[in-house]
């Protein structure tokens, strides 16, 4: 059981719930103490904790010994959204914390759903990966429940134009060594994804695309939708204490 993972087993729920509750943890402290200094200090830490992490990441996967061309290079858009997360926590650039949170909530949370992975707690490879994705995730989730992120129409733009940059990048580098990076290669994942299901490539490619931005498109709209409810919820609270 330590040296191997089973996605759809107690491991895979156990796992996914203890980082799951990790995240609520850290966002219920951010939130009690957003505009305090402690709110930052804790951010920081966060922000730093990701990119010694992530550094530690790049040189175990780059190593002699285990490098493997089709797996190696930090080129997964988790690999690329992980970056994004410190930056974005600590600049609060507007467009790196929308594409943060499009990457990371309507993306990167599949990986605790269809986690890629055969490696138990014995296996670093087993805590780059959950470790990594929480980081993800984590973040996006801080920055909305602590911070206050909130997407517009605009954010939704920025997030399509980071999907079209990093499809750019991949791309040709799948076309021309047979790689699978993003899951837009020519290649069948050595574990059974979502993408499995869309079909043959490159036709599958069109559904993938049409998948993403609907995600996408929902995680925008569910924002001025809630919105608009909860103003006319109030409304119709005010006619109502009105009538009496």
């Amino acid at each position: 059981m330590l040296t191997t993972f089973t996605p759809f087993g107690p491991m895979h729920a156990a796992t996914a719930g203890v980082f799951a509750v990790s995240m609520a943890v850290a966002s219920v402290l951010g939130r009690r103490w957003r505009g305090t200094a402690r709110e930052v200090a804790f951010r920081r830490v966060w922000a730093w904790s990701i990119v010694v992490w992530q550094i530690g990441a790049v040189a175990y996967w780059a190593r002699p010994s285990g490098f493997d061309l089709a797996s190696s290079l930090p080129l997964q858009l988790c690999d690329v959204a992980v970056w994004i997360a410190p930056f974005a926590l600590m600049t609060q650039k507007r467009w790196l914390r929308a594409v943060l949170y499009f990457w990371a909530i309507g993306l990167s949370t599949q990986a605790f759903f269809t986690p890629v992975l055969a490696e138990g707690p014995a296996h670093p490879k087993f805590w780059l990966f959950w470790v990594g994705h929480t980081q993800i995730v984590g973040s996006a989730i801080y920055d909305v429940a602590a911070l206050g992120f909130r997407p517009r129409l605009r954010d939704f733009v920025h997030g399509m134009i980071a999907n079209a940059a990093y499809f750019a990048l991949v791309m040709p580098l799948n076309l021309a060594f047979g790689l699978n990076y993003g899951f837009v290669g020519n290649v069948t994942p050595e574990h059974r994804t979502l993408i499995d299901s869309l079909g043959p490539w490159p036709l599958r490619l069109v559904w993938i695309f049409l998948l993403v931005h609907t995600i996408m498109l929902a995680l925008w709209l569910v924002w001025p939708l809630s919105e608009r409810i909860a103003r006319a919820g109030w409304a119709a609270r005010v006619r109502g204490e009105d009538s009496h």
